[in-house]
């Protein structure tokens, strides 16, 4: 097993993340920028607009600039990135912070394509999943290309994770940020292609606007404790959008969510 070392699992509880190394090889990291751009495409030309999801844009919605691109449950659009949420290295440092039992809350490829890739502003993560036992998320966020300020790499508060804050819904009504933040203390986080970033659920993270020639996609993968459950929007996904990966699991059903 490859679990994180105790100074390594201390430094995360203070500081909310930690960079994981190499978890792909150059040339996977490559196969998967083919697999990501050939499910973008077969998705759209399909119209499977559940499936392929523009996450932000511009005021001016006949234009594409600022276009923010989600394959959402990208683990079940090819068989290459649901081998990603169930590899051994991976799940081994997240069971280091969690625990043994471990269920994707959601699986998201993420792509800011070349001077269009608009800002996704701060967020926490615990405020969409809800989760009802704290300490219970880790995302991770592995990268296709190498990511840079630039080009729109993670930013995060170091410390800032120790509760939820409020947000507020964002102009466009796709999704929620924290207004205000205090931004003194934030930090980015460059990652070379094929590298990830484990943070806490509750730790308040952005990415910025790509300005530069170059693509920046990544996958960004959810794990929660499988012994708790998540908002009950989530409880009403079918079950593959949400496998077991490890361990047990609680089960529920869309009754159940609904009468929460």
């Amino acid at each position: 097993m490859m679990k994180l070392t105790e100074p390594q699992i201390q430094a995360f509880h203070k500081t909310g993340y930690h960079i994981f190394g190499g978890l792909l090889t150059e040339v996977e990291a490559e196969r998967m920028v083919q697999i990501y751009m050939n499910c973008l495409t077969n998705h759209q030309a399909n119209h499977t607009s559940q499936s392929v999801q523009i996450l932000r844009q511009n005021e001016d919605k006949s234009s594409l600039d600022g276009a923010y691109y989600q394959l959402r449950c990208a683990h079940l659009m090819h068989p290459d990135f649901d081998a990603i949420i169930r590899n051994e290295r991976l799940l081994d440092a997240v069971e280091s912070l969690i625990g043994p039992n471990l269920r994707i809350v959601i699986c998201q490829g993420l792509y800011k394509p070349p001077y269009t890739g608009g800002e996704i502003d701060w967020h926490q993560d615990d405020y969409y999943f809800r989760v009802n036992k704290p300490n219970a998320v880790i995302s991770c966020w592995l990268t296709f290309d190498d990511a840079t300020v630039d080009n729109g790499c993670m930013w995060v508060i170091p410390g800032a994770h120790k509760r939820m804050v409020e947000h507020e819904i964002v102009s466009s009504g796709k999704g929620f940020h924290i207004p205000n933040t205090d931004e003194s203390q934030a930090i980015p986080i460059e990652l070379k292609r094929g590298h990830c970033m484990l943070h806490h659920g509750l730790m308040p993270h952005r990415t910025l606007t790509n300005t530069t020639a170059s693509h920046r996609r990544a996958l960004a993968i959810h794990y929660m404790d499988a012994a708790a459950r998540p908002s009950a929007s989530r409880m009403q996904e079918p079950p593959e959008n949400m496998p077991l990966v490890r361990g047990k699991g609680i089960e529920w059903n869309v009754n159940e969510a609904s009468s929460i």
